[in-house]
C-alpha cells in the first residue's frame, strides 16, 4: 500500500506519518495563475518560503509532494505567449524548490509540460473522468505517469476496475473516503466553478454544488452509504485486483483528523464514525485562515451585496463548514454496516440499477446512519433561506 495525504503544511505532523506507508503529500498555493481543485477561501495560508521549507522537511523524511495544477479550466488562457512564458517560468520554480512530482487535469498541460520537462512525475486527476479502459490508455498515451481514477463513478464497480487495471502499466489510485453523491449530476459544474475560483481573478465564489449535495444528504441520509467511499476493513478487496496506491482527502483539514484517516486506511480497520473519515468538515478543530479571510474573500460590493451573506454565514457556522464543530453532523456507525458490504457490490451494476428498486444501500442506512431530528430541521431551514438568497436574487439586488 501507498498512500498520498493531502497537505495543510504543519510541520509538526510530518514526523508523526513515520508509521504509515506515506509517499507523497499533495498541495499547492490558495491561488495561481492555473487554478486548482478548490477555492481559495478553503486554501492554508502559504508563503514561498514556506512551501520550500515544508517540501525540504518532506524529503528529509523520504516523502515527495505533489504540486496540484489541476485546474479543470483554464479559460483559453494556456494559448496566449504571456501564460506560457507564466507556465515555464512556475515549473523552473518548482524544480528549484526540489519539486518533482504534478498534477494535472487537462490533457494539453500534461502534454506541455513532459515536451518540455520531462523529468516530472505526472498524474492525472479526478477531474479528468477517467472511469474506463479507454480513457485510462488515452492519458497513459500522452505520457501520464499515473492515474487518478474519477473514484465516486468507478469505486464500486468492479467489472469497470479490472478493465482499467489491465489496459495501462501506469500507476493507478483510487480516492478511498471520497463522499461525492454517486454519478453526480452536478460534476462538471462544481469542477469548473472550483477552476475559476482559484486562479486568482478575485471574483466571488458560493459553492452552490456543495450547499446542494449536502442539502440532499440532510434530506436524505441513505446517501451517505451510497457515495462511494471505501471502507478501511475493505481496502484488501482492491489490493487483491491491483489497487494498491490510495489517495485521502481533504486539504487543509486538522492534523489530528489527516493523522486518524493515515492511521485507519495503514490498519485497515476503523472503530467509530466513518463520517469521520470522509466529510470534509465537522471538525473540533479550528481550520488555519488568512487574516481577514472573510474581507479577503467575500468582502465584494461590487459583485454582491456583503450583508446579504448572512444565510450562508450562519449555515456555514451550523454546519461547521470552515468554522470548529461540536461534533460531526453526521453519524455512520462502522460497526453496523455488515461484514461483507463491499463483496454485493461485485455483481451490481450501480450505474443502471434503480436505487427505488434496489434499496441496499437505503437498508444499511436505516441501521447505520444517525441524524439528529433537530439538527435535521434546523439545517433543512437554513438551507431553504440560502437556496432562497441564490435563486431570487436577492443577493444581486436584482
Amino acid at each position: 500500500m501507498e498512500l498520498s495525504l493531502p497537505a495543510n503544511y504543519d510541520a509538526e505532523l510530518i514526523p508523526k506519518l513515520e508509521p504509515y506507508p506515506v509517499s507523497e503529500v499533495y498541495g499547492k498555493f490558495p491561488s495561481d495563475f492555473v487554478g486548482g481543485g478548490r477555492p481559495s477561501y478553503m486554501g492554508t495560508p502559504l508563503s514561498e518560503r514556506a512551501l520550500r521549507d515544508y517540501v525540504a522537511l518532506l524529503d528529509r523524511h523520504g516523502i515527495a509532494f505533489n504540486y496540484l495544477l489541476n485546474s479543470a479550466c483554464i479559460g483559453n488562457r494556456e494559448w496566449t505567449r504571456r501564460w506560457q512564458k507564466r507556465l515555464m517560468r512556475f515549473l523552473e520554480k518548482l524544480q528549484r524548490w526540489g519539486i518533482r512530482r504534478l498534477t494535472v487535469s487537462t490533457p494539453f498541460l500534461l502534454e506541455a509540460i513532459k515536451a518540455r520537462f520531462p523529468d516530472f512525475f505526472i498524474k492525472v486527476g479526478i477531474f479528468a473522468q477517467i472511469d474506463t479502459a479507454v480513457r485510462a490508455r488515452f492519458w497513459e498515451h500522452l505520457g501520464a505517469d499515473g492515474l487518478t481514477l474519477e473514484s465516486f463513478s468507478i469505486n464500486r464497480d468492479f467489472r469497470k476496475l479490472r478493465s482499467v487495471r489491465a489496459a495501462v502499466s501506469c500507476e493507478l489510485q483510487l480516492i478511498p473516503n471520497i463522499f461525492c453523491l454517486p454519478n453526480c449530476p452536478m460534476e462538471q459544474y462544481h469542477h469548473n466553478g472550483f477552476a475559476h475560483a482559484s486562479d486568482g481573478s478575485g471574483g466571488i465564489f458560493i459553492d452552490y454544488c456543495f450547499l446542494r449535495c449536502t442539502r440532499r444528504r440532510i434530506e436524505d441520509p441513505s446517501l451517505l452509504i451510497k457515495s462511494a467511499w471505501i471502507r478501511p476493513e475493505d481496502i484488501a478487496t482492491y489490493e487483491a485486483i491491483g489497487y494498491t496506491s490510495f489517495k485521502l482527502i481533504e486539504r487543509g483539514i486538522p492534523s489530528s483528523e489527516i493523522l486518524k484517516r493515515a492511521r485507519a486506511y495503514s490498519e485497515r480497520r476503523f472503530d467509530g464514525n466513518l463520517a469521520e473519515l470522509i466529510l470534509s468538515y465537522g471538525f473540533k478543530e479550528p481550520l488555519r485562515k488568512q487574516r481577514l479571510w472573510a474581507v479577503r474573500h467575500f468582502f465584494k460590493p461590487f459583485q454582491v451585496s456583503p450583508l446579504k451573506l448572512k444565510p450562508f454565514y450562519d449555515l456555514m457556522r451550523h454546519q461547521g463548514m470552515l468554522f470548529p464543530a461540536d461534533r460531526s453532523p453526521f453519524h455512520i456507525d462502522n460497526s453496523r454496516i455488515p461484514e461483507g458490504f463491499i463483496r454485493a457490490f461485485e455483481s451490481r451494476d450501480c450505474a443502471s440499477l434503480d436505487c427505488r428498486e434496489c434499496r441496499y444501500c437505503e437498508d444499511i442506512a436505516r441501521q447505520a446512519v444517525r441524524l439528529d431530528p433537530e439538527f435535521q430541521r434546523q439545517s433543512l431551514e437554513r438551507f431553504a433561506a440560502a437556496e432562497k438568497a441564490m435563486a431570487t436574487g436577492s443577493l444581486w439586488n436584482v
